[in-house]
């Protein structure tokens, strides 16, 4: 399973909207995700805090890892995701990680937590991801390098 979950980070990292995420690192392993990101001005509104857009892309992303680590054939998509906020931030890296996965219905039902760098809880997410028409093959980026 060790080249699926490489190939999972590896499909992640070269997805073209990473380039707008300067530094974000993806680790997948069974049945968890961690997700981590350094926060600068560039990611503010115009109140001076990160803007919630990025709260909820690292929790969907890191459930959404946390499912795929135990499906090796097909994408799945997120169908639902609710997000609930604790703290703004200003700047710091970031830790989204998954917390819970549950296999219900043949659909994956996955939560997850947003912490600053003290360890402090920014956000709490949770969502389910069902599965596409889609296979994981190389034309999506999921290989090896």
């Amino acid at each position: 399973m060790q080249d699926h979950y490489r190939k999972l980070e590896r499909m992640y990292m070269s997805a073209r909207i990473q380039k707008k995420y300067p530094g974000i690192h993806l680790e997948v392993n069974k049945r968890h995700a961690v997700i981590t990101l350094p926060v600068d001005e560039s990611y503010h509104h115009a109140g001076g805090y990160m803007h919630g857009s990025v709260y909820f892309r690292l929790l969907d992303d890191v459930c959404y890892f946390a499912a795929m680590s135990e499906e090796t054939t097909h994408f799945y998509v997120t169908s639902e995701f609710s997000i609930q906020f604790f703290r703004p931030l200003k700047n710091g890296i970031i830790r989204a990680e998954s917390s819970e996965i549950k296999w219900l219905e043949n659909e994956f039902h996955v939560s997850g937590v947003l912490y600053n760098e003290e360890g402090k809880k920014l956000a709490s997410g949770s969502g389910i991801f069902k599965k596409s028409r889609y296979q994981l093959d190389e034309s999506i980026g999921y290989r090896l390098d």
